[in-house]
C-alpha cells in the first residue's frame, strides 16, 4: 500500500538521506520545478516522514493513494460495479466452455456431407466442448470422406472450424494444340533426349543454354517438305545449382548491471490492475510468474514480473562455429531449392569473410527435366 506526496524545500536530498537512515524507503523520486520533488512511500511510513519533514522545516503535501490502495478505495465507493464485474466474469467463463458456432471451410461439394456427419454425431452449436473427442471425430470424418486429402478440426475458443483439404488430381498431359518447340529452361549438360513429336536438335553430351531449342516443332512430310507440329518429349540434363548465405560474425549479448525491480498485477478475463509500475530500464531481462488465486469459477491471477537491467554489448563469435552454422544453412537452403530433383552430389564451394559476415556457398549437381514447351509466334 503506497501513497504519493510532494516535498518542497531547499536541498531536499538531505531530507531523503535522513529518511533512508531511519528506514523510510522512498520510491519513484522525481525532481519538479520550484525546488520540489515528488515521491512515493509505504502508507505506514508517511506519518514518520511527515514528522521528519516538520522537524527539518520542509513542506510536505497530504498523501494521495496510488496503486492497489487507490483502486481498493475506489471500489469501496463503487462496490456494485465490482460485484457486477465478478458475476459477469464468472458467467463469461462458464459460457466459454460451450461451442457456439461451427464453420465448414474448403469442403466445396462435400459441405452437405460434412453437415450430415456432424448432425449424426450430435455436434451442434451449444454443446459442451469436453463432450466431444475431437481427434476421434476428425478420424471418423476422414474415413467418411475418402476422396479428400485431409481434414482438420480447430476447436479453439467458442468456434469450431472444420477445414477440408480436397485432393488435387494431377494435370493432364498436353497432347494437342498449336505448334511450338521444346526449349531449355536453364543451362545444362544434356544426358538423354526422348522425342514423342517434333525433331530433336540436341544429343547427349551437348551443353545447352536457357532458351535454346531442344526439340523443334517440325516433322518431315516427304519430298523435302516439313509440317509444323506441337513438339513433345523429355530431355534430361545435368544441372548445377548454388545457394549463397551470409551469417554475421558478431552477436549482441546482454550484460547484467546489477539493478533489478519487481512489479505485480492482478488480471482476470475482463480486467488487469497493475499496482506496481515497471521500471523505465532501456533494456532488461524479464521473468514472469503467474499464480492463480480464484480457481476456475473466479479466474483471477497474480502476475509477478521480475526485471533485471542489462546493457547490450556486441561480441565476436567463434569463426569455426559460425562457419559450421553457415554451411548447414547453405545446404538446407540448397535442398529447398532442389525440392524432389534427383541429386547426384552436394558440396561446399567456398567460405570467406566479408566485413563482419561469414559468406558460404553450397553447390549441388542434379539430373532433372530441363525442357518446357514454347508456342510458335507467327
Amino acid at each position: 500500500m503506497q501513497v504519493s506526496f510532494r516535498l518542497k524545500g531547499l536541498s531536499a536530498e538531505k531530507l531523503m538521506n535522513e529518511a533512508r537512515k531511519r528506514g523510510i524507503v522512498l520510491l519513484r523520486v522525481k525532481r519538479r520545478p520550484g525546488r520540489s520533488l515528488t515521491a512515493r512511500c509505504a502508507r505506514k511510513d508517511y506519518g514518520a516522514l511527515r514528522k521528519l519533514a516538520g522537524e527539518k522545516g520542509y513542506e510536505i503535501s497530504a498523501p494521495t493513494p496510488v496503486g492497489l490502495l487507490r483502486r481498493v478505495m475506489h471500489l469501496r465507493r463503487r462496490w456494485g460495479i465490482a460485484l457486477g464485474a465478478a458475476v459477469g466474469a464468472a458467467l463469461l467463463m462458464y459460457a466459454l466452455g460451450f461451442i457456439w458456432q461451427i464453420q465448414i471451410l474448403g469442403a466445396g461439394p462435400y459441405e452437405g456431407e460434412v453437415q450430415a456427419f456432424l448432425r449424426e454425431r450430435g455436434v451442434h452449436a451449444g454443446i459442451r466442448r469436453e463432450q466431444v473427442d475431437w481427434a476421434a471425430l476428425r478420424d471418423a470424418l476422414e474415413w467418411r470422406l475418402p476422396a479428400v486429402q485431409r481434414v482438420r478440426l480447430d476447436a479453439a475458443g467458442i468456434v469450431v472450424r472444420v477445414l477440408v483439404d480436397q485432393g488435387v488430381p494431377p494435370p493432364a498431359i498436353e497432347t494437342a494444340g498449336d505448334a511450338g518447340d521444346v526449349v531449355a529452361d536453364r543451362d545444362a549438360l544434356v544426358l538423354s533426349v526422348v522425342t514423342y513429336a517434333g525433331t530433336a536438335q540436341v544429343k547427349p553430351g551437348d551443353f545447352v543454354r536457357a532458351g535454346q531449342t531442344l526439340i523443334l516443332g517440325q516433322e518431315a512430310a516427304g519430298a523435302g517438305e516439313t509440317i509444323p507440329v506441337k513438339a513433345r518429349g523429355s530431355v534430361t540434363g545435368r544441372v548445377w545449382e548454388t545457394a549463397r548465405v551470409r551469417v554475421p560474425l558478431t552477436e549482441t549479448a546482454t550484460i547484467p548491471t546489477g539493478r533489478g525491480a519487481v512489479c505485480r498485477a492482478l488480471t482476470g478475463p475482463l480486467f488487469a490492475w497493475r499496482y506496481e509500475e515497471p521500471p523505465d530500464y532501456l533494456t532488461a531481462d524479464v521473468e514472469i510468474t503467474r499464480l492463480p488465486l480464484g480457481g476456475a469459477w473466479l479466474p483471477v491471477t497474480l502476475v509477478k514480473e521480475s526485471y533485471r537491467e542489462a546493457a547490450l554489448e556486441k561480441i565476436m563469435r567463434n569463426q569455426e562455429e559460425v562457419a559450421r552454422e553457415a554451411e548447414q544453412i547453405a545446404l538446407r537452403r540448397l535442398s529447398e531449392m532442389l525440392k524432389n530433383a534427383e541429386t547426384v552430389d552436394k558440396w561446399i564451394n567456398f567460405r570467406m569473410i566479408e566485413g563482419d559476415h561469414m559468406v558460404v556457398e553450397a553447390a549441388a549437381e542434379l539430373w532433372t527435366e530441363i525442357g518446357r514447351f514454347r508456342k510458335n509466334v507467327p
